[in-house]
């Protein structure tokens, strides 16, 4: 899976970068339908951080959104809520052999 993370007007900070590296790999690394995700910070100025993640599947983009104090939690909401949408696709597109 390839993932590129966009900073928008975040100053150059690799612990957030790192961070949303590792929480997508950790969750998504092991489904073979995931072909790339993007991450883009937001909100470096304003009291909530905004995430948002766009994960190109086949055949389809899936966009997940997340607020919080820090770009930690609102990355966390976003994976979250991405966790979500990931079971549903695999469940309706991936059938268990019995």
């Amino acid at each position: 899976m390839d993932i590129k993370v966009d900073r928008g007007t975040l100053e150059a900070n690799s612990y957030n970068e790192q961070y949303a590296q590792e929480q997508l790999k950790k969750y998504f690394e092991t489904y073979p339908f995931i072909t790339s995700a993007k991450v883009f910070f937001r909100g470096d100025k304003h009291p909530t951080k905004k995430v948002k993640i766009n994960v190109r599947l086949k055949g389809k983009d899936v966009f997940a959104e997340g607020e919080g104090l820090f770009h930690d939690a609102a990355l966390d909401q976003a994976v979250q809520k991405l966790k979500t949408q990931m079971e549903k696709y695999k469940s309706k597109h991936y059938k268990r052999a019995s």
